[in-house]
């Protein structure tokens, strides 16, 4: 469990001298999925020019550049790439969310550089949009309906049916995803969603508003394809097993590899290759979130952007060698992927959470887990002294910590991962009220 200090003085150190330089638009909020990102830069000889609303301190030692813009001001951002661009000899230009999609593929077009075209970038982003543009594919794909208000959702629903999901269209990160099980559900969802879908509860909503997306409620186990695409063709890494919370759907725990057998893998691989392709993807890495059922893959959403979740930064290459960050600069830049894995290990990770709101102390019965053979990494998600909400006040502070482990057979790693919520407690002193 090295420390973030350590490894950017090995590089700055070890690193070498840059010529060419790769344009960042933000990077990951999760600092240790940033971190890789920009060392990955520097080990394949690029140097990083960011863009974006603020620098992390960990980051300033590696990048040669910080342009500070509101990236949800797209003509802004554009003006400043353009101005790096005469300082600085670009090989490409890459981004690690899925708000800033859309502005990376407008910045690569603006520059020559390789990139997603406009109406790709804009399925990326928009969920509706997405799915219309995948009607062709039949059974694949939920039954859904695009929706504003609650009169739109209770016709849409003769379609889609219940159960169903409502959630925005532009949303990332799981914010605002409610369950209809029956009709008196529809109101609340609604009303909740019309205080969440706001640039004052996230900027992310800057970008599509109030709009929604009802889908019918798949069944089945849920997974994400990780992959890449470039020059047209698609690239599968690896698959992961995926666990999330009812009824918010938050992200519990992964697994690489999924558990699946070489048939199944093969349906998904073919699957996962229709849809980048009737999306239109091109030059970029994407997570496929999709559930495996009696029907087979039956899809949710598809990011064109790196996997998040520590799946990229540390399961992949823990299970498979596969340097994924590496291959996302690769991507970016035209140099030729390497995708070869090295390794057949099993890697996963659990989130341990905060079981209810006040102020976030510290994360009891870690040093046991650490202490035991197997366990990789314990990264803390929030500060200690942090003020934490739940689901649906807030979609991000719940997850406190991130344990990663690793071992040659998967009942081993789900043995591992299973002592994290049984011995990993987020200690949390309750708020209290306004005079007691």
């Amino acid at each position: 469990m090295v420390p973030l200090d350590f490894l950017i003085r090995q590089c700055r150190l070890e690193g070498p001298v840059a010529k060419r330089h790769v344009l960042f638009v933000n990077l990951r909020r999760i600092q240790r999925e940033g971190l890789e990102s920009l060392l990955a830069a520097r080990r394949l000889g690029y140097g990083v020019v960011l863009l974006g609303r603020s620098v992390p301190e960990f980051a300033k030692p590696l990048v040669d550049e910080f342009r500070q813009v509101d990236t949800y001001d797209r003509e802004a951002s554009l003006a400043a790439a353009r101005d790096l661009a005469k300082s600085y000899d670009l090989a490409g230009v890459a981004n690690f969310t899925e708000v800033d999609v859309q502005l990376v593929a407008a910045i690569a077009a603006d520059l020559g550089l390789r990139g997603m075209s406009e109406t790709a970038a804009l399925r990326a982003r928009n969920k509706y949009a997405m799915k219309e543009a995948l009607r062709h594919l039949g059974g694949v794909l939920p039954r859904f309906a695009r929706v504003t208000g609650l009169d739109e959702l209770r016709k849409a629903l003769d379609e889609v049916g219940l159960p169903a999901v409502v959630k925005p269209t532009g949303a990332s990160g799981s914010k605002g995803i409610f369950e209809l099980r029956g009709p008196a559900d529809l109101e609340p969802a609604m009303e909740r969603l019309a205080g969440i879908a706001r640039p004052d509860f996230d900027p992310v909503f800057r970008q599509f508003g109030a709009e929604f997306i009802v889908e019918e409620f798949l069944e089945g186990d849920e997974l994400s394809v990780e992959g890449f695409v470039s020059d047209g063709e698609v690239h599968v890494v690896t698959v992961t097993d995926k666990v999330t919370s009812v009824p918010y759907h938050l992200e519990l725990s992964h697994k690489v590899p999924s558990a699946l057998p070489s048939d199944d893998w093969a349906e998904i691989t073919a699957t996962t290759k229709d849809i980048v392709a009737g999306l239109g993807f091109d030059h970029c890495a994407f997570h496929l979130e999709a559930k495996w059922g009696e029907q087979g893959l039956r899809f949710i959403e598809i990011a064109a952007r790196p996997a998040g979740d520590y799946i990229g930064s540390h399961l992949v290459p823990l299970a498979t060698g596969v340097d994924y960050f590496e291959n996302v600069i690769r991507v970016a830049t035209g140099d030729p992927l390497r995708l070869e894995h090295d390794r057949q290990v099993n890697a996963g990770l659990r989130f341990v959470l905060a079981e209810r709101a006040g102020r976030f102390e510290e994360v009891g019965g870690l040093q046991g887990i650490c202490e035991q053979a197997g366990f990789d990494h314990v990264f803390y998600e929030v500060p200690a002294g942090t003020e934490v909400a739940l689901p649906p006040e807030n979609f991000g502070q719940q997850r406190v910590a991130a344990v990663v482990a690793r071992h040659v057979t998967r009942a081993g790693l789900e043995a591992l991962l299973d002592r994290v919520p049984a011995e990993a407690v987020a200690r949390v002193t309750p708020a209290v009220a306004d005079g007691e």
